[in-house]
């Protein structure tokens, strides 16, 4: 009767040490999933809102200002600020203050260098810095 009752009792012990061994790996696996799933849509958004920072110079460098990039630049700014940290929504909103006033210069006649094109690009290149390093991407130094 004892070996019976340590034969069951190992049996069950068995189970639940399995169990619960399963249930950890698939948490595991559902956070993987869900890290992999924020990643890509950080990259869908990051690689929008650079599109529309160039296509917005496109538009401004034509003469064509009529928004359409501006809100695209905004929607996307606006899904990072909910992606991404703190740093790097607020510089990301900050570019697109800066991106937004000197293409509108740039539309009404200024030149490049008048609009500051030099410095927000410097800004638009530091902001992609940070969109590689939140995505675990090698940064230059």
């Amino acid at each position: 009767m004892g070996s019976v009752v340590v034969g069951v009792a190992g049996t069950l012990l068995g189970v639940l040490i399995g169990g619960a061994l399963q249930q950890m790996q698939a948490s595991r696996n559902r956070r993987w999933q869900q890290e992999d799933a924020l990643s890509a849509a950080k990259q869908n958004t990051y690689s929008e809102y650079l599109r529309s920072i160039s296509a917005s110079y496109g538009q401004a460098k034509s003469g064509q200002r009529n928004r359409s990039e501006d809100g695209r630049l905004h929607a996307a700014t606006a899904e990072i600020e909910i992606l991404a940290g703190k740093e790097v929504s607020r510089d990301a909103r900050k570019l697109v203050e800066w991106v937004i006033e000197a293409h509108s210069m740039i539309a009404d006649g200024a030149s490049d260098k008048e609009a500051g094109v030099a410095e927000v690009n410097r800004d638009r290149y530091a902001v992609i810095e940070l969109f590689k390093a939140d995505l675990g991407l090698k940064t230059h130094p």
